[in-house]
């Protein structure tokens, strides 16, 4: 009467025992890991993990992004204009259940009034940029009104033909 449930008292004591053990062996090897991890974490320069969190970052930050693509433009005498970002309602719009995606990305549109010449070196740099950013479209229209480009001497008086880009781009960020 006594033995008997005493005895599988104890036998239920030594199998959790021996689940603690595992778990604790367990949580050891986690931390052999994680050490390691941190270990190769620390060898890495803070300019490279700069560089890698701006390649792909965990979150978006919409005016990181248009001021990155805005200060590309103005090295070629460009401002970006009629800035708009689509909504998370928006993104959501056309998908039908829950996304295993382990990214999301978000839609950025604005315009800009350039040469041809300086667009293809815009479009360039923000090639070479670490942002990643797809063009998805880009529309023009002629302006009537040309400037003179200072590039050329003055005695040519070249004109440049400036037309106004309607770019749409769409970036990346993990979840």
């Amino acid at each position: 009467m006594y033995v008997d449930p005493t005895y599988k008292n104890v036998q239920e004591i030594i199998l959790e025992q021996e689940r603690f053990d595992q778990a604790l062996n367990k949580s050891k090897e986690l931390q052999i890991i994680r050490d390691r991890l941190l270990a190769t974490y620390n060898t890495f320069s803070t300019n490279d993990l700069n560089r890698l969190t701006k390649l792909l970052p965990d979150n978006v930050d919409n005016v990181r992004l248009v001021l990155d693509i805005d200060h590309i433009a103005s090295a070629y005498g460009m401002r970006i204009k009629d800035v708009s970002v689509d909504t998370l309602e928006e993104r959501k719009a056309g998908t039908i259940g829950p996304s295993n995606n382990k990214y999301e990305s978000v839609k950025l549109s604005f315009s800009m009034v350039s040469s041809y010449n300086n667009l293809t070196k815009f479009i360039m740099d923000l090639e070479r940029s670490l942002r990643i950013v797809d063009i998805t479209g880009i529309s023009l229209v002629a302006i009537e009104d040309q400037i003179s480009n200072p590039d050329k001497s003055a005695s040519s008086e070249i004109q440049e033909n400036l037309y106004k880009y309607n770019i749409s781009l769409r970036t990346y960020w993990l979840k």
